[in-house]
């Protein structure tokens, strides 16, 4: 069950004493944040408020696959969700296959109603989402509000979380939700879990590279498909990834998703490179996060893996493009974010023809941003790394 606390008084919003008690007799409670990686990662503090307030409480978080893997065995959560959307849209588009997909669909409804959930709690605020929210048919619904939500989200739930007004990253939306349940959201910080194995794997993994000992830098280059307007030229990555060696004395370990153009990229970048680059194997998302939390400095544009290696503590060093840092860039510990003041940005486009606001970014800007975070981190002023 949950107990009542005092909200955060730094929160943007700030809960009656009516709201304080909707959570206190909960006994099974939904999160449901589907994707992308990076929202995933930014709504983990308000798991650990969600938690912290109702220690008790069965805990349950409903997940896309392509983020389910920095969920799997946290220490925080009774049960990971896992809905494969992606299969079941290709399965759609074949008309053979068709009903059998519906027939799934209404399976996890049902498994979702059969499962007694008090309160579910929608951090993502689209009709997929809301749907599954909906779908639980927990007494307490929780979502944004008509004009903070998406496709109609707010018709699906029966309490409405409203933001303040103005930019609001996504780690201070989602507290901002729990918070307005009568949460206390101070210190509420990131849980990134690791298992022994994880552990071993990259301790390994280092030892093969002959990092054990050293200091190294992280670069992850590459983007979904998805975010490809968001990319960097691999040439100023392989630049950058040269520099780092030779004047910071940072070999780079260039890590990469499980696509095969992305994994050419990053080995057309070790090449140009030369010496002191090297491109690890392909990791999961808990052992991404452990190598980013043992690197001395981590450098990528705006990618989910940016999102990971924030909350697993890195030094993080981000390129900014069509994107607003201050709701999308990294949120915890050291960081430093690269970004020209163009007129265009921020803005919605999926693709443009005359990207300028990643290409006006250069390799001596992100050098001397990589050169202060690491003057500064050394002076002892990062933020520790966050459990994991």
């Amino acid at each position: 069950m949950c107990t009542e606390s005092q909200a955060d008084p730094h929160t943007p919003q700030s809960p009656t004493a009516a709201q304080a008690g909707d959570l206190a007799e909960a006994q099974r409670i939904a999160i449901v944040r589907l994707s992308a990686l990076g929202d995933v990662v930014n709504t983990l503090p308000a798991l650990t408020a969600l938690r912290r307030a109702c220690p008790h409480a069965v805990i349950a978080w409903v997940c896309e696959t392509v983020a389910a893997g920095v969920l799997e065995g946290h220490p925080l959560l009774d049960e990971l969700i896992v809905l494969d959307r992606k299969a079941w849209t290709r399965s759609l588009k074949h008309p053979l296959q068709a009903p059998g997909v519906l027939g799934k669909l209404r399976r996890f409804a049902s498994s979702l109603r059969a499962r007694g959930f008090d309160a579910a709690i929608d951090f993502q605020g689209n009709l997929r989402s809301g749907v599954v929210t909906f779908s639980t048919r927990a007494p307490l619904r929780v979502g944004l509000a008509r004009r903070h939500g998406k496709e109609l989200s707010y018709l699906l739930v029966n309490r409405r979380v409203d933001l303040p007004d103005g930019p609001l990253h996504r780690v201070e939306r989602g507290l901002s939700i729990v918070a307005a349940l009568g949460i206390d959201t101070a210190q509420a910080a990131p849980v990134v879990p690791a298992t022994d194995a994880d552990r071993q794997r990259i301790g390994a993994l280092l030892e093969a590279s002959g990092l054990a000992d050293a200091p190294f830098a992280v670069v992850h280059a590459g983007t979904s498909a998805f975010g490809s307007y968001k990319k960097w030229p691999a040439e100023r990555w392989a630049e950058v990834a040269a520099r780092l060696q030779r004047d910071a004395g940072l070999p780079t370990l260039l890590t990469h998703g499980p696509s095969p153009r992305e994994t050419e990229e990053v080995e057309a970048i070790a090449r140009e490179a030369g010496d002191g680059t090297t491109v690890a194997p392909l990791l999961s998302l808990r052992e991404l996060a452990e190598l980013f939390r043992r690197c001395r400095l981590f450098l990528s544009p705006d990618t989910g893996p940016m999102h990971l290696a924030s909350a697993a503590g890195a030094p993080v060093v981000a390129l900014f493009g069509p994107k607003d840092p201050r709701v999308y860039g990294p949120y915890f510990g050291p960081r430093a974010i690269v970004e020209k003041p163009l007129d265009c940005r921020p803005c919605r486009k999926r693709s443009c023809d005359d990207p300028r606001c990643m290409l006006t970014i250069t390799p001596d800007d992100v050098t001397a941003a990589a050169a202060a975070l690491i003057e500064q981190t050394t002076a002892g002023s990062a933020a520790p790394h966050p459990q994991s």
